[in-house]
């Protein structure tokens, strides 16, 4: 997360807002099932649950640290990242494992599909932070990256909070729409982007990936073969 004193004050002066945004609604639609039993909550949840929040919190500090002109502490908190990050991706393939093995505790085909979305949004979430590192030093694309990180997991996020409202009234509903927000709010991004001229490749290249995995997770629970891969996963032992 290396950026030049010159970018200093281009670019996305209030993201930390948008990123505590993020954060504070990912929390409201995760009080119930871990935030507000946090007592009772097992190990795996937590190691999950932390890893996460942390996460957050490094995306609102950042750019805060960015714009302040601190950018000794803002690559000094990037290099947490390089911990982090492998730790997410650990916490979160257990959750995904967790839930496989208990997938007789779920609706039919639910476990499977829900699986695939979380391998594809992993895949894009470290896809995303690699391309960050990579751009670290041009920071038109290093802070587009780190945004498109934010918004995979924004979609179980949403999905919990969708499923509250009464004419949302089942799951299947409640997830696609959650992906139609993050698709209309990748599309708001990209014609904010035309405002300086030039459309950059970060926001284009996660709206094709979200759509494509919006397509897909549709279909997934009927794939045999995709049924055959997630049971293997689910009888691995680390």
């Amino acid at each position: 997360m290396d950026v030049s004193e010159t970018n200093r004050k281009i670019f996305y002066r209030n993201a930390y807002l948008y990123f505590t945004l993020a954060a504070a609604l990912t929390i409201f639609a995760f009080f119930p099932s871990y935030f507000n039993r946090l007592k009772i909550t097992d190990s795996a949840h937590h190691f999950h649950g932390i890893t996460a929040t942390l996460w957050l919190i490094i995306l609102i500090i950042q750019p805060f640290l960015f714009q302040a002109g601190k950018l000794k502490w803002h690559r000094m908190i990037g290099k947490i990242s390089f911990i982090l990050v492998p730790l997410i991706i650990i916490s979160a393939l257990n959750m995904v494992q967790i839930m496989l093995i208990n997938k007789d505790s779920y609706p039919p085909n639910i476990p499977d599909r829900l699986a695939f979305i979380d391998f594809a949004t992993l895949i894009q979430f470290l896809l995303f932070y690699l391309l960050a590192i990579y751009k670290r030093k041009e920071i038109q694309l290093h802070a587009r990256y780190m945004v498109c990180t934010v918004l995979g997991p924004l979609i179980p996020a949403l999905t919990r909070l969708l499923f509250r409202f009464p004419s949302i009234d089942n799951f299947n509903k409640s997830l696609n729409i959650s992906y139609i927000i993050i698709e209309i709010v990748l599309v708001l991004l990209l014609l904010d982007d035309t405002r300086s001229g030039k459309i950059k490749l970060p926001y284009v290249l996660a709206l094709i990936l979200f759509i494509l995995q919006h397509l897909v997770m549709n279909f997934v629970s009927e794939w045999e073969w995709w049924t055959k891969i997630v049971d293997t996963f689910a009888g691995l032992r680390f």
